[in-house]
């Protein structure tokens, strides 16, 4: 009797502590889009809609390397079956909505984060079950159930609080600028909100083998590297370069979980799930890491600026001083 009562508070507790994160996160990113909705410009926003570049490389990256970058990774590993198709699953998701906060962060171009969120997300309806398709046959011949509503939900979330953003800055400025800044604090405590909730509803994904530890940390960093490299070779700015890094790295994992819980069993979810759930930490300690380079180097540059122009004016005030 004893265990099971403790079994039912437990699960009672595991319910509560589910809905206070879905409540909790689906708030933050209200609150983030719309913040990130009012840095945008309409024409902006036009622009990358009449010269796709950008877009066009993060969907290459998207739905074509990545599938097989995962797919190429999980057999050199020799992922187990279970924890190859929960990576793979993962490897076939579209960017999420963390790309557009740390974009931000970056001093990236948002409209272009945000556009190419969501042209992959409606991509997805797709480009998911045909890569799925192609390269889970090496593991299952299970048919893998697609969540067709909660991409389309996917796409709501993250496109009508923008789009009311891009409204609010449209006509009144002052209220965007107070909204940016929301937007901003609330990505700060979604990111550690995120990882909190994650280890405390999930701990078990901590005891994953090294080789799921290797693949979580790779697969982000291979997704950034291709998408800053190709928006190089493209000869895009700086700011899109990093802009489409970031696209590219990070994927939608909420999405992955959803696709898994609607296909699989509880008795093996614990196992398939081990890469998603390690990913969900990887991706944000690596977009993390992201951050933390690109203010490094943006500080070396600053100071290194301000060095060349002191040294100019010294220079000046000195040749001006012999000329006297």
């Amino acid at each position: 009797m004893n265990n099971t009562l403790n079994n039912g508070t437990s699960h009672s507790s595991s319910s509560a502590l589910k809905t206070a994160s879905d409540i909790s996160i689906t708030a933050s990113l209200v609150v983030i889009m719309l913040g990130m909705g009012c840095t945008i410009e309409i024409k902006s926003l036009v622009k990358h809609i009449r010269r796709p570049v950008g877009i066009c490389i993060g969907m290459l990256s998207q739905f074509v390397v990545l599938p097989a970058v995962t797919f190429g990774l999980a057999h050199a590993l020799q992922l187990p079956p279970l924890a190859a198709i929960g990576m793979l699953v993962v490897g076939c998701c579209p960017g999420g909505s963390t790309t557009n906060i740390f974009s931000y962060w970056t001093d990236g171009d948002v409209s272009l984060s945000i556009s190419m969120t969501a042209v992959s997300t409606l991509m997805a309806i797709g480009m998911m079950p045909l890569n799925l398709l192609i390269y889970s046959r090496s593991w299952t011949d299970t048919a893998l159930v697609i969540p067709y509503i909660n991409i389309l939900k996917s796409f709501g979330m993250t496109i009508g609080p923008a789009v009311v953003g891009i409204l609010v800055r449209w006509k009144i400025q002052k209220l965007a600028d107070i909204l940016v800044k929301c937007g901003s604090f609330a990505g700060a405590i979604s990111v550690v909100l995120v990882l909190t909730l994650m280890s405390i509803r999930f701990p078990y994904m901590y005891l994953a083998s090294w080789k799921i530890y290797i693949a979580a940390l790779i697969l982000p960093f291979a997704g950034f590297l291709f998408g800053y490299v190709v928006a190089m070779i493209c000869r895009q700015d700086p700011v899109r370069c990093r802009t489409i890094a970031l696209e590219t790295g990070i994927q939608n994992f909420p999405l992955c979980m959803t696709l898994l819980l609607l296909t699989f069993s509880k008795e093996i979810f614990a196992q398939i799930s081990l890469f998603p759930l390690l990913y969900g930490v990887t991706c944000i300690v690596c977009s993390l890491a992201f951050l933390g380079i690109y203010k490094i180097v943006k500080k070396v540059n600053s100071t290194r600026q301000k060095k060349e122009e002191f040294t100019r004016v010294s220079t000046i005030e000195d040749d001006k001083f012999l000329n006297r």
